[in-house]
């Protein structure tokens, strides 16, 4: 990590390639990626192919919290992989040129590395919430005798990028131990009634039917308004690097296994009782699968059942290299408190211009 940002050496060797490549063309510049990727191999020893990838990551802002690169172009996303880089440019973002100033001495150190953590790139280090780092820090910097829980309360937990649910052992993460962590994804449950399965008259026997029931899915269609309306369930979440059409296979291949189960190929653990799933995920709303359940079916064990399944849930090692609380106070202690307070407030500004930015 360096010193000043907290940053891997491989991150900041990418962003100093593309600030170099800029200052070349023009401030605020776009760079095409395949200009650049020579440039990151020169410094990295990382050739094409294995470079592009991580230069995105830098710019994903489904992957890390606070987003180092600012991309022109396709990214791609969970299910598509990105255009090709003669396809993509890309600049340091506002948040990306703090950090390059502040490794050159022109700043004060900004925890931005403490703020993306390792995860993303298969560390353990948990990202955290931006402005609630930069809150805890500020209030170091005013009030240095604060104990320790209070300011890991104004830090918070660690921060769930795509919106998931976080659970684990936090209190031992905090204090610098390795944790299992899972994250879940929002299944958001309709106002839509799962409707009674009716009875036949009496003195009828069921026909059993001669191709057994499996649910339609949908993949890749878009929104789909006549599916979405009947919706019982909406996956609206996922954890990082989980395909949602990856999830829409899972899910048909437990309900289709209700119905083909026989004595030579056992039902798998769990059977759900899905009667029709969408993939209706688009640019604006990428991850939205529609659940639509059988009649007679509890919704409450469903979610339940749902929530178990990997991929929904996902389980991962956890572990800050000190105690949070440690961590952050050494960002008070580098500097003058001025210092730091103008790095704080200028890394915080950059991060609020790069999210309007890409809400545009």
């Amino acid at each position: 990590m360096t010193h000043r940002s907290g940053t891997g050496p491989i991150e900041l060797a990418i962003l100093q390639a593309a600030d170099t490549k800029a200052a070349a063309i023009g401030p605020h510049e776009y760079i095409g990626c395949h200009h650049l990727l020579p440039v990151i191999e020169q410094n990295t020893g990382l050739g094409p192919r294995y470079a592009y990838d991580p230069l995105l990551d830098l710019g994903r802002p489904w992957v890390i919290p606070v987003p180092l690169i600012s991309v022109h172009g396709s990214m791609g996303d969970r299910d598509r992989t990105a255009s090709a880089p003669r396809h993509v440019e890309c600049r340091p973002s506002h948040a990306g040129q703090v950090l390059l100033d502040a490794e050159a001495g022109r700043l004060a150190p900004v925890p931005v590395g403490l703020i993306n953590g390792t995860s993303y790139r298969g560390g353990t280090q948990p990202p955290l919430e931006p402005d609630r780092v930069i809150t805890a820090i500020r209030h170091l910097i005013h009030h240095p005798q604060t104990p320790d829980q209070e300011i890991l309360d104004l830090a918070g937990p660690p921060y769930a990028i795509t919106g998931c649910t976080i659970t684990g052992d936090l209190d031992a993460l905090n204090a610098g131990h390795p944790i299992t962590l899972h994250q879940t994804g929002r299944i958001t449950r309709t106002s839509r009634p799962v409707p009674d399965r009716r009875p036949l008259p009496p003195g009828i026997t069921p026909t059993p039917p001669r191709t057994p029931p499996e649910a339609v899915a949908h993949f890749g269609t878009g929104p789909d308004d006549r599916v979405l309306s009947r919706a019982h369930f909406i996956i609206e979440t996922l954890p990082p690097g989980i395909s949602p059409g990856d999830i829409c296979t899972e899910l048909a291949h437990h309900q289709r296994a209700a119905t083909r189960a026989t004595p030579d190929r056992p039902r798998p653990p769990t059977t759900l009782p899905i009667g029709d799933l969408i993939d209706a995920g688009t640019s604006r709303h990428p991850i939205r699968i529609a659940i639509i359940l059988l009649p007679g079916t509890n919704p409450d064990t469903t979610r339940d059942q749902l929530a178990s399944l990997d991929g929904i849930t996902t389980q991962e090692p956890a572990a800050y290299p000190a105690p949070l609380a440690t961590l952050l106070r050494t960002w008070t202690s580098q500097h003058s408190n001025e210092d730091i307070a103008a790095s704080l407030a200028a890394l915080q500004h950059a991060i609020h211009h790069d999210r309007e930015n890409e809400d545009d």
